[in-house]
């Protein structure tokens, strides 16, 4: 039992290796254990009951944090014109969050007449944190403004019982727009209709019709005006200083951009009379660079404007008048187009900023008196109808410009002398013209009227005539004839100083403008010249056509009413102090542009003034402003041999 108990022992002890068994090669034998230990049996062991496993609580749901909506800022757009293609000056969305932006329609889209729906969905960088929205506006498409043309007609009798069947030409649209004119529109611009009294006074009379686009769906009617030409029976033109019509404020151009102050030379060349090459310009047209404003203080930073005053105060000292220009707001006050490398590119005025704008121009008006120009004129914006992709712009629409100039345009004038100018449409155009002055506030606002050639022809403005505004055209450069594709360098001629002087002639006549402004003073490049004048200070044939004109007729004479256009190829204007003045001086512009020679006579109705002589300053192919002798006048008549292709000046 011992054995046993300590084999037992030893085994509950562990003993051994665990490696090996125990050894069983000891002497003798090893007692058996029992399997069992006799004695008192054990208490039963009692089953424990187990304990219930408790219900576990439910964990609350937490409520969700709504994703947070970004915010679209997008004015409702400028109402457009059909045809035009939509752009970000119409989609022009932003948002407090990055993101992007698709709209519909999409730019490039050519919207129909009428309200049409614009919407935008914003999905934002992080859609995680903020949710996808979007914004629905509006936008109004007008029906365009068809490009209308009266070419001259022939002139007619004196007395002659007129109807629209005598006129000779009709109006009619470009790029094959079609379309009738109803005789029952033809009209004097007064509103008369056509008849013997029409034709009663030799001279000129202009004349206006409705052209009915064909597609009415998308063009709008448009009044079209032309000038008829009325000879007397005697002679072949007529001059009647007893019919004064619009005071003339003079010819100029533009010296946008030029950071120099031209020499005085040069100066004295544009804008002189006593030189031989000198051109006798009376006008100035300056552009307003883009300076900041401090929205704080309410000033901008005037250095951007001083370099381009200093030929401002140069002209104006020789007895100029100047006008000013911007052909962009400074980038801060705009809703910039994101498309264009530069935020003076392009873009709209901010409308939150109108009454910054004013105030900003007010600003400009008051830094250039202190500079020595004391500005005749301050224009709203530079061709807000067109959209470059290269140097500074800002589009404005026609109902903007209105909004501007009803609410606005007193304070961007007040307390100066300085008149309110717009719109310098790109193309002059008459419905723009119309919206402006169909608004009486806008229209107590605005002074002058002012437009370009670019793609446009003179015509009357019946709307801004109607209510005695100045109409300037501002701006226009022409090609020369002899450029072509296959040069790099060519020289004007004098077929450019018919086309100048043409273009004047109609500008006056039939546009009845107050003043002409050309666009550059000086050529950019000689080799290629669109200028006054080239480098050496010598007049182009642009000039020397401008100056047949701008030489003779000073700022305050007026245009007294001819026999337009006597004959094909010839036009007459006639010029001089208005009644009263002191001295009595006529001058009378001719341009023959046809191949032949033309012999002209023409009576005069002197109106109390003494015309003896009229002495001519001729420009032919080979002459330039070359003075001849007197001619003689008599009985009110005098006789001009008009040499083939030439511009000829006669003054007393």
């Amino acid at each position: 039992m011992v054995i046993g108990l300590l084999s037992l022992w030893l085994a509950a002890c562990g003993g051994g290796s665990a490696d090996t068994p125990a050894d069983s090669s000891t002497t003798g034998t090893t007692a058996p254990v029992s399997a069992s230990t006799p004695g008192a049996s054990p208490a039963p062991t009692t089953t424990p009951t187990p304990a219930p496993t408790p219900t576990p609580a439910p964990s609350p749901t937490p409520t969700p944090t709504p994703t947070p909506t970004p915010t679209i800022t997008w004015l409702n757009p400028a109402s457009i014109a059909w045809g035009t293609a939509l752009s970000t000056a119409q989609l022009n969305a932003t948002a407090n969050v990055p993101g992007t932006f698709a709209y519909s329609p999409a730019v490039g889209t050519k919207p129909e007449v009428g309200t049409q729906t614009l919407s935008v969905t914003f999905t934002p960088q992080d859609t995680t944190k903020y949710a996808t929205t979007t914004a629905v506006r509006t936008l109004t498409v007008n029906k365009a403004e068809p490009p209308v043309r009266w070419d001259l007609p022939a002139a007619v009798l004196q007395g002659s019982a007129l109807t629209p069947a005598q006129v000779s030409t009709a109006p009619y649209a470009l790029y094959g727009i079609g379309g009738t004119v109803d005789p029952a529109s033809y009209t004097t611009a007064d509103g008369a209709p056509l008849s013997a009294a029409t034709t009663s006074t030799a001279g000129s009379v202009t004349l206006q019709a409705t052209f009915v686009p064909r597609d009415s769906a998308h063009y709008r009617t448009a009044m079209v005006s032309t000038t008829l030409s009325i000879k007397p029976a005697a002679t072949a033109a007529a001059i009647n200083f007893g019919s004064a019509k619009q005071t003339i404020q003079g010819f100029g151009g533009s010296a946008a951009w030029y950071y120099t102050k031209m020499a005085d030379d040069r100066v004295n060349a544009l804008f002189g009379t006593s030189l031989t090459d000198s051109l006798g310009l009376s006008i100035l047209r300056l552009r307003i660079a883009p300076a900041e404003w401090n929205t704080t203080t309410q000033t901008a930073d005037t250095t951007q404007w001083t370099a381009e005053l200093a030929n401002g105060a140069a002209a104006q000292a020789r007895g100029a008048l100047v006008f000013a220009s911007p052909w962009t707001p400074p980038a801060s006050m705009k809703i910039v187009n994101t498309d264009r490398t530069n935020p003076l590119y392009s873009g709209r005025l901010d409308p939150a900023r109108y009454a910054d704008y004013a105030k900003y121009l007010n600003s400009y008006i008051r830094y250039a008196a202190t500079r020595n120009v004391n500005l005749y004129a301050v224009s709203l914006q530079n061709e807000p109808d067109w959209d470059p992709a290269t140097y500074e712009s800002c589009l404005w629409s026609p109902d903007e410009m209105r909004a501007w100039a009803a609410g606005h345009g007193a304070e961007a004038v007040a307390g100066t002398t300085a008149k309110l100018m717009a719109p310098e449409s790109f193309y002059f155009s008459q419905a723009t013209v119309d919206t402006l002055l169909g608004d009486t506030n806008a229209a107590s606002n605005i002074s002058i009227i002012g437009g370009h050639l670019y793609g446009g022809v003179p015509a009357y403005l019946a709307s801004a005539r109607k209510l005695g505004k100045d109409v300037w055209m501002t701006e226009h450069f022409l090609d020369s004839v002899n450029k072509a594709d296959n040069k790099t360098a060519w020289q004007t001629s004098i077929d450019d100083a018919i086309a100048i002087a043409k273009e004047i002639h109609d500008g006056f006549t039939l546009g009845q403008y107050n003043a002409y402004v050309y666009w550059w003073l000086v050529n950019s490049n000689d080799a290629q010249p669109t200028g006054l004048i080239g480098s050496d200070n010598k007049p182009t044939y642009f000039g020397i056509g401008l100056k047949h004109f701008a030489y003779f007729i000073r700022p305050g004479y007026v245009r007294y009413d001819t026999t337009a256009l006597p004959q094909k190829g010839v036009r007459v204007s006639a010029f001089g102090t208005p009644a009263g003045a002191s001295v009595n001086k006529a001058v009378v512009v001719l341009v023959n542009e046809n191949a032949t020679d033309v012999t002209l006579t023409t009576s005069i109705n002197p109106a109390g003034r003494t015309v003896t002589s009229l002495t001519p300053y001729r420009t032919t192919a080979t002459a330039t402003f070359e003075q001849q002798a007197p001619l003689g006048v008599s009985g009110n008549t005098f006789t001009v041999t008009l040499p083939a292709k030439s511009v000829t000046t006669l003054v007393n």
